[in-house]
């Protein structure tokens, strides 16, 4: 389709040199002191305002050149009360009438700017000076230095065909991007020519070839789109996992923390259940203490009572010395089973078993320590070890008081105990 325009376009050409002798060769369409509408505001206007026709009500208007800060202004933009943070761009549209583009071989715009500018024709851009590539908006600032001195004074000329234009209306736009925010001057200026002169065909070509350049830019300004695209594409996967991987990190967080507080719960809910084990372990010991010291005093109070017996058949023993012939058979019998009942030493050990239970390892160490001692001198050892006093002592091991004391005594030297120790005390200290 472009060769097809371009054919057309080159006819058209060949048919205007024919008639070069009835076109006028050149034409102002634009001229510098003509009237522009423009946006000198710190906030940016709309998104689509180079895609508008018309303007709204905020824009002013104002003849060629505009800015500040130059003797060749004719409208002075207002750039605040803050002269060291100024306004980055201001922004400037214009409407033609063209009723035949095509009467003219080719279009120049004759531009000046400080420091760089975008230049719009029907909402497309077509030139871009001394500014950064990419997307541009309210506070791009222009590429480089500061415009100064001769530079503000340069013209930047620009091609256009007739299949740029359109016939009817059409609309230029421009924005105007200083350098820094302290610059002292700016300025807008554009002309539009419209040209018929033959000597300008070459120029023609060499626009063409750099329209084919500018494609080219174009598509290789499109592949770096569709390379930070995919970078993206990447960044949000890469942005996703992190998410996911976050989520999990969460969950297992979570997890952790009922299980957490479950083997907590499960923790105290043993300890509870074994504390009361303990408890009940505790007083079924000492239930059993209670019962074994119980025992003891049952077995003590049986002692009293077969020492008892061993008195009173003694008693009997010397009446039926003393009288045998009169003294009734049964009451021989009685004596019989007297010697047999206190032939039986259960008491004794019942004691013993008791008083282990209450006194562990009582008489297992006593016998450890002093292996010398009796039988005797052991119960001696326990009644003391169960603070029996002299008399108690004496009665159930059916002696007298004094030789009880006598006992321990003994009992004392066989442990080689120093004279001053009490035998109670050390006895109370196993």
């Amino acid at each position: 389709m472009i060769t097809n325009i371009r054919l057309t376009y080159l006819l058209f050409i060949l048919n205007l040199l024919v008639q070069i002798t009835h076109v006028h060769a050149q034409e102002k369409i634009i001229r510098e002191g003509d009237s522009w509408f423009y946006y000198d505001s710190n906030t940016p206007p709309d998104n689509d305002w180079f895609r508008n026709n018309a303007v709204e009500k905020k824009w002013k208007s104002g003849i060629s050149p505009l800015g500040y800060g130059d003797s060749v202004v004719r409208t002075v933009l207002d750039f605040g009360k803050d002269k060291k943070n100024k306004p980055i761009t201001t922004y400037y549209k214009k409407t033609i009438i063209l009723e035949d583009p095509f009467q003219f071989l080719l279009y120049k715009l004759n531009i000046q700017k400080d420091d760089g500018i975008v230049v719009y024709l029907n909402g497309s851009e077509i030139a871009r000076i001394d500014m950064p590539d990419g997307a541009i908006d309210h506070n791009t600032t222009a590429r480089g230095l500061i415009v100064s001195g001769k530079m503000e004074e340069y013209v930047h000329t620009i091609i256009l065909t007739p299949d740029n234009l359109k016939p009817g209306l059409n609309t230029i736009s421009a924005s105007v991007h200083k350098a820094r925010a302290y610059s002292e001057d700016c300025i807008f200026n554009l002309e539009m020519i419209g040209e018929n002169d033959p000597k300008l065909l070459p120029l023609l070509l060499k626009e063409g070839s750099f329209e084919n350049l500018q494609l080219h830019s174009e598509i290789k300004e499109l592949n770096a789109k569709l390379e930070i695209e995919k970078k993206e594409l990447q960044l949000d996967f890469i942005d996703q996992s992190r998410r996911n991987i976050l989520i999990i990190l969460i969950f297992i967080s979570i997890l952790l923390l009922v299980l957490l507080v479950g083997f907590y719960f499960l923790k105290k809910s043993f300890e509870a259940k074994e504390s009361k084990f303990i408890n009940q372990e505790l007083k079924l010991l000492e239930t059993i203490k209670d019962k074994d010291q119980e025992m003891m005093s049952l077995s003590i109070n049986s002692l009293n009572s077969q020492q008892y017996l061993k008195e009173l058949k003694k008693d009997l023993d010397k009446i039926i010395l003393d009288d045998l012939k009169s003294i009734p058979k049964n009451i021989k019998n009685i004596t019989s089973q007297l010697e047999y009942s206190l032939g039986v030493d259960d008491d004794w050990e019942n004691l013993k078993k008791h008083f282990n239970a209450v006194h562990s390892g009582f008489i297992e160490i006593l016998v450890n320590k002093h292996a010398t001692l009796s039988e005797t001198e052991i119960r001696h050892c326990v009644f003391m070890k169960l603070q029996l006093q002299t008399k108690e002592i004496a009665r159930i091991l059916h002696i007298d008081p004094r030789s009880v004391q006598a006992s321990r005594y003994r009992i004392k030297k066989k442990m080689d105990l120093l004279e001053g120790l009490d035998l109670r005390e050390y006895l109370q200290s196993f």
